[in-house]
């Protein structure tokens, strides 16, 4: 666990105590707009919006309730233009629903698994006063959780989670989801509210390219919700997409909502793919070491950093680049005048590759404004992976 030295609203940000995950609020509004906007635009009548879909945010990466927040009252004052959210967020867990559900949140998608019976007991608790979504995709799934709602009185929406390509979870055809679709309509404290996915990232040369591909992959969930509409059966909501395809998930016939995640603060990885957005979450570090003109060490390594799925990369220093870490430190190789730079005591920001797991090496953002800190934000769902 992290044990923060806790410094004074306007402190000076690069006196932090560091490792430090620091959040620019500034960086992070902006981001939030920018991707909201995109499906509050208007057609030429200046009436109907653009798109029927909206965003959903999809937590996880965070896993803090400040940041949420701002996500899902992100059109406030815009009572004029078309509503850019629905109001629900997503998780992955049934730990990180809890979390969220304390902190004020009630209409939750839980995109994971609920398998075993603790965990659909407390899975049917958390309905009872909250507006709960959970994704299945297995019929021995939708009977457990059947029996169980059946048992309390109580009823659970359900959404049945189409595999698009990612090869994670899901059903693997239109036909299959119909099966499942039917299972859940005819099972006892169960609500069929409709299908998700998720089909991406995946490589893409062009927006053209991005466009056909994100096409291509969500046709089987078309062919689904056609199939079951056929068969005289409501669907309410279609859940697709993420913060890599957003604008063009948004504008597929059928999709009503697009679970964006790391579209708040960004890191490394999505920034290759969407320049628009501009990482808002970046690790404070000090250096430690110069031992020579080449080379540089900082209190930052894969413990902070959260490296497997690639390394943090040094934000925005010529002449250096963050190379390599080890458990506790991360070495700058240095060349040019950046040899001349990076004397111990001397800050340096790190942006993760991976924003979920650096998130998950901390308890708090350090919240910062204009460079000044404005308070310490709890990442409360924080290792919820119960």
């Amino acid at each position: 666990m992290e044990r923060p030295i806790f410094q004074p609203v306007g402190t000076p940000v690069e006196s932090l105590d560091t490792p430090a995950l620091v959040v620019d609020l500034d960086i992070m509004e902006s981001n939030i707009d920018t991707l909201h906007d995109s499906f509050r635009q208007l057609l030429p009548d200046g009436e109907t919006p653009q798109t029927d879909a909206c965003v959903r945010p999809h937590v996880s990466c965070h896993g803090c309730p400040e940041i949420a927040l701002r996500q899902v009252s992100a059109d406030e004052g815009l009572i004029e233009m078309a509503p850019s959210c629905t109001g629900g967020i997503a998780v992955a867990t049934l730990g990180e629903a809890e979390v969220f559900a304390s902190a004020g949140f009630n209409d939750i998608l839980i995109t994971g698994r609920v398998i075993t019976g603790p965990k659909i007991r407390r899975l049917l608790a958390l309905a009872r006063d909250n507006w709960v979504f959970q994704a299945v995709d297995n019929l021995r799934n939708v009977q457990n959780l059947s029996d169980a709602a059946a048992a309390e009185d109580a009823i659970l929406g359900i959404l049945v989670d189409i595999d698009a390509g990612y090869g994670h979870g899901g059903v693997s055809s239109a036909a299959d989801a119909l099966t499942l679709a039917q299972a859940v309509e005819d099972a006892p404290g169960l609500a069929l509210m409709g299908l998700m996915t998720y089909e991406g990232p995946y490589a893409a040369a062009s927006q053209l390219e991005l466009q056909e591909e994100s096409l291509r992959r969500l046709r089987v969930v078309n062919d689904a919700r056609e199939q079951i509409e056929g068969a005289g059966i409501e669907i309410t909501l279609v859940s697709a997409g993420s913060t890599y395809n957003y604008d063009v998930a948004a504008r597929i016939p059928g999709v009503t909502e697009v679970m964006a995640g790391v579209y708040p603060l960004m890191d490394g990885q999505m920034s290759q793919f969407r320049p628009e957005l501009q990482p808002a979450a970046r690790v404070l570090s000090t250096v430690i070491s110069h031992p020579v003109p080449g080379r540089a060490v900082v209190d930052a390594g894969h413990k902070t950093t959260g490296p497997d799925f690639g390394v943090a990369a040094l934000h925005d220093v010529p002449g250096a680049v963050a190379t390599r870490f080890s458990a506790e430190h991360g070495i700058l190789e240095l060349e040019g005048e950046a040899t001349g730079e990076f004397n111990p005591n001397d800050k340096v920001w790190l942006v993760p590759y991976n924003l979920s797991l650096c998130v998950n090496q901390f308890d708090y953002f350090r919240a910062v404004r204009d460079g000044k800190l404005v308070g310490y934000w709890p990442i409360s769902a924080r290792g919820r992976l119960d």
